[in-house]
């Protein structure tokens, strides 16, 4: 149990505090003073909530103290632990000692490089750990930074000793240790090579825009219409399926116009439509940026009056160099859906979709499939630090001929339990787990393409289908694509024509 105590600074508070602690005969374990916010914390084991009551009562009473209350944690704990995390996430391994050489702290990746656990090193001296690396008082003693290569265990290392100053009161800076990184030679490497790979991640749009990613008509024709209505402050509304990636487009595309506009300034605020109230709304007056509404639909008869009364009273304000909010609004539901039920009001509705996208589905971005998988397994490769895979024509062949209900969601979490399943190693059909599919029993690549091959099944299924819905438009209602793109792909196969 952590107390917090707002209390004045003056000689003699922490001793009242503490003789308050006595009579119940409570044990300090924890006493912390952060002279800035003017608080003192103590920590103890937990007590009875009646005898905490009567507790902060009587601290309370004290003279200049302000507040008390519980908390989780002290701020030394969570710098502590915030610490901790970092130098863990850090890819070489870090040790510190002290003055006599002394190891104070060590973590994960160092011992795993010593070949020891770091509870059995605390505290033991540098070299019972560093067999054969000499560190004298003379160099423990020295104020500058210290690098040599070292072999351990049949590897190269980079050490680097750095030397750790605390500063006293007057501010003279006093040696009070050093901290030593083991570099690896191979983890070195390894991170050149990442540095290479990785995507940029300040332009997320334009990543969209790559040829070995964007080769689907559906998906090209979205693009161009978002680059097009990015400059905009109209509202824009964005349809998609759910797992069409709607959200993160969207994201992408506020880089996009933030990184066009200059505007330091402007927010993108993303908000589930069913937590937005009236007062929400009235709060978005002076803002600057993006409104991301998501499941519009969801949003209840009062926040759309509210939001219906915003919008009109912005039609007309302003000159074109005011700040303003312009809202986004994400829906898994098509035109017809929202029109045709009583969720939305209709006036709403046509007031938010000043501007319309559509994300289309990934059974209508076929060609796309190659690149997208290839940019994911390239990104957890990144991300868990392992060479990338390689995907055989024939897994590939097996992704791209699987129909993708939950679209890119569901992609994402298929490569990403292949790449889990697989720890590094390149990807067979086989290893690819997917729904069974009748289709997908003969599986053989056509011509050694891909393109080929998916072209040749998707005809196969068409001329399959097409006596049960002989017609473009029944047909493209039971596959759930556009009346335009079955039309075309009749068209393109030859079926239906005499």
């Amino acid at each position: 149990m952590r107390l917090e105590i707002q209390c004045e600074d003056r000689i003699g508070m922490i001793r009242e505090i503490l003789d308050l602690f006595v009579p119940h005969e409570i044990d300090i374990r924890l006493i912390e003073v952060d002279t800035k916010q003017r608080c003192i914390y103590c920590g103890f084991s937990d007590i009875p909530f009646s005898q905490l009551q009567t507790l902060l009562a009587e601290i309370r009473r004290l003279d200049s103290v302000e507040d008390v209350k519980t908390v989780m944690f002290t701020p030394f704990e969570r710098e502590h632990h915030s610490l901790h995390l970092l130098l863990e996430s850090l890819p070489d391994g870090v040790i510190s000692i002290d003055l006599k050489g002394r190891i104070t702290m060590m973590t994960e990746q160092a011992a795993e490089d010593l070949n020891v656990t770091v509870v059995e090193c605390l505290y033991q001296p540098l070299s019972q750990v560093l067999k054969g690396v000499s560190l004298s008082k003379d160099v423990l003693g020295k104020q500058q930074s210290i690098s040599k290569r070292i072999r351990i265990r049949n590897k190269t290392f980079l050490l680097e000793m750095k030397p750790i100053f605390v500063s006293d009161e007057e501010g003279t800076e006093n040696l009070a240790g050093s901290v030593i990184y083991l570099k690896s030679e191979l983890r070195l490497d390894k991170q050149a090579a990442r540095l290479k790979q990785a995507p940029n991640a300040e332009n997320l749009l334009e990543a969209y825009f790559q040829p070995s990613v964007v080769k689907s008509f559906a998906m090209q024709e979205t693009l161009a219409k978002a680059e097009a209505f990015s400059s905009g402050n109209e509202p824009l509304f964005v349809m998609g399926e759910m797992g069409s990636g709607k959200r993160h487009f969207v994201e992408a595309l506020f880089q996009y116009w933030q990184k066009h506009q200059a505007d330091p300034d402007a927010q993108l605020i993303i908000r589930p439509a069913n937590s937005l109230n009236q007062e929400d709304i009235s709060a978005l007056e002076g803002v600057s940026g993006w409104l991301v509404l998501e499941d519009i639909e969801h949003l209840d008869n009062t926040a759309q009056a509210a939001l219906m009364a915003w919008l009109n009273r912005q039609q007309g304000a302003g000159i074109s160099f005011d700040k303003r909010l312009r809202v986004i609004s994400l829906s898994s539901l098509s035109e017809q859906e929202l029109l045709g039920s009583k969720v939305l009001n209709k006036a709403l509705y046509f007031s938010l979709a000043t501007l319309v996208l559509t994300m289309p589905p990934l059974r209508e971005r076929k060609e796309d499939i190659e690149g997208l998988v290839q940019q994911l397994v390239l990104a957890l490769a990144e991300r868990h630090k392992v060479t990338v895979p390689n995907i055989s024509k024939e897994a590939m062949t097996k992704l791209a001929l699987y129909d993708w209900p939950g679209n890119l969601k569901e992609l994402q979490n298929r490569c990403l339990q292949t790449f889990l399943t697989m720890k590094g190693k390149n990807w067979q059909a086989e290893d690819v787990a997917l729904p069974e599919m009748d289709l997908m029993s003969n599986l053989s690549l056509i011509n050694n393409s891909l393109d080929q091959t998916v072209k040749h099944w998707e005809a196969e299924l068409l001329r399959r289908l097409y006596p049960e819905f002989p017609s473009s438009r029944r047909l493209a209602k039971a596959v759930g694509m556009s009346h335009s793109t079955i039309a075309n792909k009749l068209k393109e196969y030859g079926i239906g024509t005499k």
